[in-house]
């Protein structure tokens, strides 16, 4: 009689217990009764008190539960219905630069038939909770309510949802509506306007004119002759005459200078978040003089590449940039010219951590065709600028010195 082994295999995986079941369980009986933590504990305690005095034979206890099991029942009460509610929010503007005042309105208006017996509506306001506490309302009756929103920091906050609150004094229960969406406020970085192309920030007007021949652009090459498809508006008449056939005119392609615009986000390079926010600054003051140039434009961090489509659209990137771990000016360079190495106009911008010579010294990753522009800046120090051919390296205290800094370095 032959038997065969049983061949072994390797169980499936178990997930660890955990109390993820018991907390959304937890989560769900909450929400279904309007119950909150502190309702759950007075309930705990009032029946464990009763229970207790029922065993021992103590009074005490025996009230001190009931009136414990009685007040939870009673702070249900308050979260009985829903209330018809219209709530509206406002903001004064989606966009604002910091530091300049931005408010926003609450409008609510009781659509019941019958009068609204007051609650607490709360309004998230990035990280700030706005509270307002809604009177006796009757029908069709509407409340407005201001707030300000926190503008005194670069970035992005988050406006709502404004949601009401129905619950009884003690906050042993209560019942959260949601009244509205979050709305999104961008708060800029301060720029300074800087000198338009026609003054020297971007010489070439029409492009600089590149090896490819094309059929029209705005630099003549050469004159051939027409061949069937040729625009006749670049006839040339009199080489046309002299040659005895037709003869058109040849170009060379221009292009636009694109212009790279490299930022540091290291911790190291900057003594503190004040320096860091002047180098947004300029950066920004610098990206937006560039698109409205109409100049191809490139803004790389430490860490990212940022969307360049439009001038709203940038300063929106450049409010969510922060600092990061990495950086250094060696380290920007280097990616630099790793993810643009077609650049015509380099600018890479760090803090004061870095020496002038540093930023002089990282330039020599970029090719010798691209002019590069070195901003390092140190809060309170004045302006400086050294040039050395197409190198230019600048120190900028204030940001009302960098117009002047960047109309040295393209001279």
């Amino acid at each position: 009689m032959s038997t065969t082994a049983t061949r072994w295999e390797v169980p499936e995986a178990v997930d660890p217990p955990s109390g993820a079941a018991l907390r959304d369980a937890y989560r769900r009986a909450s929400q279904a009764l309007g119950m909150r933590t502190a309702g759950w504990v007075c309930l705990l305690l009032g029946v464990v008190s009763l229970a207790a005095g029922l065993v021992l034979g103590w009074l005490e206890l025996v009230v001190a539960g009931i009136v414990a099991v009685v007040t939870v029942a009673i702070a249900l009460l308050f979260t009985i219905g829903k209330p018809n509610l219209a709530v509206g929010l406002r903001l004064s503007d989606r966009t604002v630069v910091v530091g300049d005042r931005a408010t926003g309105e609450v409008l609510v208006s009781n659509e019941a038939a019958r009068r609204h017996f007051g609650s607490r509506l709360d309004l998230p306001v990035g990280r700030q909770q706005a509270s307002f506490s809604l009177p006796i309302m009757a029908p069709r009756q509407v409340e407005r309510f201001t707030f300000r929103i926190p503008t005194s920091r670069r970035g992005l906050v988050v406006v709502g949802p404004a949601n009401s609150v129905q619950g009884d004094p003690f906050s042993l229960a209560g019942r959260e509506t949601r009244w509205t969406e979050e709305l999104e406020v961008y708060v800029h970085p301060r720029t300074v306007r800087l000198p338009g192309r026609q003054t020297g920030f971007v010489h070439d007007l029409e492009g600089h004119a590149s090896p490819h021949i094309t059929s029209a652009d705005m630099n003549f090459h050469a004159l051939r002759p027409y061949v069937p498809g040729d625009d006749r508006r670049h006839v040339h008449w009199k080489s046309t005459a002299r040659a005895g056939e037709l003869m058109v005119r040849q170009f060379e392609e221009s292009r636009m200078s694109r212009v790279l615009v490299a930022l540091d986000t290291g911790r190291t390079s900057y003594i503190d978040e004040d320096e860091f926010e002047l180098a947004v600054s300029v950066v920004a003051s610098i990206a937006l003089q560039t698109l409205y140039g109409e100049s191809p434009l490139v803004i790389l961090t430490s860490k990212e590449r940022l969307t360049t489509l439009t001038p709203g659209g940038t300063l929106d990137e450049l409010s969510l940039v922060e600092q990061t771990a990495r950086g250094g000016v060696a380290d920007l360079a280097y990616t630099a010219t790793q993810r643009e190495p077609g650049a015509s106009i380099a600018i890479l911008v760090t803090g004061s951590t870095a020496s002038m010579a540093d930023v002089r010294h990282a330039s020599a990753r970029f090719d010798v065709d691209t002019r590069f522009i070195g901003i390092r800046v140190a809060t309170g120090e004045e302006l400086r600028n050294r040039k050395v051919g197409s190198v230019t390296v600048n120190q900028v205290g204030t940001l009302e010195d960098l117009p002047r800094a960047m109309r040295r370095s393209m001279e």
